[in-house]
């Protein structure tokens, strides 16, 4: 036996501890799950009271005792698989929502696909389904989460790092009973857990194979001396994955100056710069597989915040502070027992019970005793007998059965009621229809009751998936590295790739193209470009899960509500509506008879293109605008592809082709938007001078009159002027004399005016 200092490994000793604890607080439990299981399977009836049905051979001093019916007539399954496919029928959705620290809604996108993704590719074994199908029946069921590498046969480039890559799975849990898990814990999701054990027993030759260097020989000793019982067989060995959780404590502090700092062994701080402090209980989750005696695989750790083993339960009640499980199986095996009982002696009575015997005088049967005797074994015409005296009456029969035959049935009817009431499942939800009730909308009402008598097993199936999915929110960011692509889902199960931790653009076929390394989410203008980022690490982000009707059970429900609205509707509305309806039938040609009412709708009620509103000179620029944006784009690229090794000169050539190709094409589109720019700025020159000129020559003509009529004005009224002179100058006469000083004098004669 593997040693630690001379004694035994502390680590299986207390596995060993704990599986000892958990096996004795949930033994009663475990006998109600295999007790309901085996009913479930058609064991229904006592082992003492199967023996004593059996019959026996005769003995000394008692007759044999013949076999009577013990009959299983199962009315658990049903309700059992009503509620159990109303949950496997229901759609379960993902909604994450940015919760801060820098969260956006993209990001969430991508959390919600790759949950609906690990989801999707459970289905083939069903795990939640399993889980809920295993609460219905005994109260509990057990699903698990895996980190798991994406690819387990890899033939590509050895230094590709997608060889390890991880994704999550969701795995099933077959047997429910092979799950321990720490009885202290009370939550409904089990995510306080300090540990828990699953068990798998293998046979000797197949442990072997996996584990050749394992000690059995302790495993032999074990066998005798073990406190583990069923771990040892001489046909198997009991392997276990052993979950523990360890805790590392972190200090925080708040200084003076509001500044939050970790407090470590190294750093001083004085009393009194601290404000406050927390010490956080960081959980470390770690996996030991195990067998009786050792540790056969190196610890392995999980990455999330819980063990990653998901409990549905059932029934949950809590009895003296003990944790009591139950389901409908449970719950409904003594009104099954009184359906399997009333049955048998309902069977007994008629068939096993002798027939009511004839009441005959001897002497008038007694000549015909051969066929008297076996009167009740063979169907005789008619029995013949003798009349005796004048007294004698004619043999005739009593029935002593009718009463019990009747009693029986009654009582087969009562069981049958104790079923329904039991398993909370009344006779809508079972198919069974009432002749008082007609009415569809009352039968609805009354599957609908049913259904939420039994709401809580859905309801719990929930809260396991939104405890998973936050399980899934942790770890995915942490086994997930820079540049790796996810596979992903959306709304209608479209697939779609991306890849977060690096910038990208969408690439031929979706596939995601990582961006040149100098292309940064910290550049300028980064989001109006052609590249996306999503960060997984940064942000926190809060999950729920919604539990909807199946797709085809909601389109039923639209086409059933719009088949009752499109008669109340306008004719123009109804016209509109009945295209969806025909397409919500799920009879063959449905869709195309819908297109084919679309069609024939007048144009106004047609649905418009977009882009139908936009004039064709602005698609065409706005064409052209995406075009250069594209070329500007590729011409971008080039100039960074020349910048790379000369392993990719071939590419970089190929793009510097294209690139010319597109700039010769650009440069004859310009050319010829030019040409034609020229040819219409020189008309509109025209036109321009030649209505200048027009205005030109009008403007002069008008002002050539303005002088011209000036110009007589002016002539006029210097003629009269001088003609005004000259007939001054002829009214008067100036003679002029000297003086004797020399002077000169004038003097005007005549007369003066």
């Amino acid at each position: 036996m593997p040693t630690t200092r001379g004694g035994p490994d502390p680590l299986i000793a207390e596995a060993r501890k704990r599986w000892n604890r958990a096996s004795e607080a949930e033994d009663q439990q475990r006998k109600r799950i295999l007790l309901a299981k085996q009913f479930r399977a058609g064991d229904q009836w006592d082992a003492a009271l199967k023996i004593s049905r059996a019959g026996g051979q005769a003995i000394q001093g008692q007759p044999a005792q013949p076999a009577r019916p013990c009959l299983v007539v199962d009315r658990l399954s049903q309700p059992v698989r009503q509620v159990s496919n109303t949950i496997k029928n229901a759609s379960f959705g993902f909604d994450v929502l940015p919760n801060g620290g820098g969260a956006d809604t993209d990001t969430a996108e991508i959390y919600k696909g790759a949950m609906r993704r690990t989801h999707n590719d459970a289905r083939a074994e069903s795990p939640l389904e399993w889980a809920a199908d295993g609460a219905i029946e005994g109260g509990i069921g057990w699903f698990r989460l895996r980190a798991d590498y994406v690819h387990q046969f890899w033939d590509g480039d050895p230094n590709n790092p997608e060889v390890f890559d991880q994704e999550i799975r969701m795995e099933r849990i077959t047997n429910n009973l092979t799950v321990y898990c720490d009885p202290s814990c009370l939550h409904p999701t089990r995510r306080t857990a300090l540990w828990m054990i699953q068990t798998e027993d293998l046979d000797r030759d197949d442990f072997k194979q996996r584990w050749p260097k394992a000690d059995l020989k302790s495993l032999d000793e074990f066998e005798a001396t073990g406190d583990m019982k069923g771990w040892v067989t001489q046909d198997s060995v009991r392997i276990a994955d052993y979950w523990h959780v360890e805790f590392e404590d972190r200090a925080f502090c708040e200084l003076n100056d509001g500044t939050i700092v970790e407090k470590t062994k190294g750093s001083k701080y004085d009393d009194k710069q601290i404000k406050r402090e927390r010490v956080m209980r960081v959980p470390r989750i770690y996996c030991d597989k195990i067998n009786a005696v050792q540790k056969l695989e190196p610890t392995y750790e999980w990455l999330g915040t819980r063990i990653p083993l998901f409990p549905v339960l059932g029934e949950e009640l809590n009895i003296d502070g003990k944790c009591v499980l139950r389901g409908i199986i449970s719950e409904g095996m003594d009104a099954q027992r009184m359906v399997n009982y009333t049955y048998s002696g309902a069977m007994e009575i008629f068939a096993l019970e002798p027939k009511s015997p004839w009441i005959a005088e001897a002497q008038t049967v007694a000549p015909f005793a051969g066929i008297w005797q076996t009167a009740n074994l063979y169907n005789y015409s008619y029995l013949p007998w003798e009349r005796t005296s004048a007294d004698s009456t004619p043999p005739f029969r009593t029935d002593r059965r009718g009463d019990t035959l009747q009693a029986a049935v009654m009582l087969m009817q009562v069981s049958e009621d104790a079923i329904k009431a039991t398993t909370s499942t009344g006779d809508a939800s079972l198919g069974n229809t009432n002749p008082n009730e007609r009415s569809g909308r009352a039968l609805q009402a009354l599957q609908a009751q049913s259904d939420l008598a039994n709401s809580n097993y859905p309801d719990n199936v929930r809260r396991a998936l939104i405890d998973a999915a936050y399980e899934m929110s942790v770890v995915l960011p942490r086994i997930t590295r820079p540049g790796q692509i996810l596979q992903i889902l959306g709304l209608d199960d479209e697939p779609k790739q991306v890849m977060v931790g690096k910038p990208y653009k969408e690439g031929a076929n979706g596939v995601p193209e990582a961006a040149p390394p100098e292309i940064t989410p910290d550049m300028p203008n980064f989001q109006d470009s052609v590249y996306q980022f999503y960060d997984l690490n940064n942000g926190r982000y809060a999950v729920t899960v919604t539990v909807g009707k199946a797709t085809a059970t909601k389109r039923e429900e639209g086409a059933a509500a719009l088949g009752e609205l499109i008669p109340h509707l306008p004719p123009e509305m109804a016209a509109v509506a009945t295209p969806d309806y025909v397409e919500q039938l799920s009879f063959p040609g449905a869709q195309k008879i819908a297109e084919r009412l679309r069609s024939a709708l007048p144009p106004a009620l047609q649905e418009k293109d977009e882009k139908s509103d936009i004039p064709p000179q602005a698609q065409m620029m706005i064409q052209q605008l995406q075009m250069q944006l594209q070329q500007a784009m590729q011409a971008l690229q080039t100039d960074q592809a020349k910048q790379q090794a000369t392993i990719q000169s071939t590419q970089i050539k190929a793009q510097a082709d294209v690139q010319l190709s597109q700039e010769d094409a650009q440069r004859d589109l310009q050319l010829q938007q030019m040409k034609l720019q020229a040819e219409m700025a020189m008309e509109e020159q025209k036109l321009r001078i030649q209505t200048e000129a027009e205005m030109r020559i009008a403007q002069m003509k008008a002002d050539l009159e303005i002088t011209l009529q000036r110009m007589k004005d002016e002539s006029a009224e210097r003629i009269a002027e001088k003609n005004a002179e000259a007939k001054a100058r002829q009214s008067r006469k100036v003679s002029t004399s000297r003086d004797e000083n020399g002077n000169m004098s004038a003097e005007v004669s005549g007369d003066f005016q």
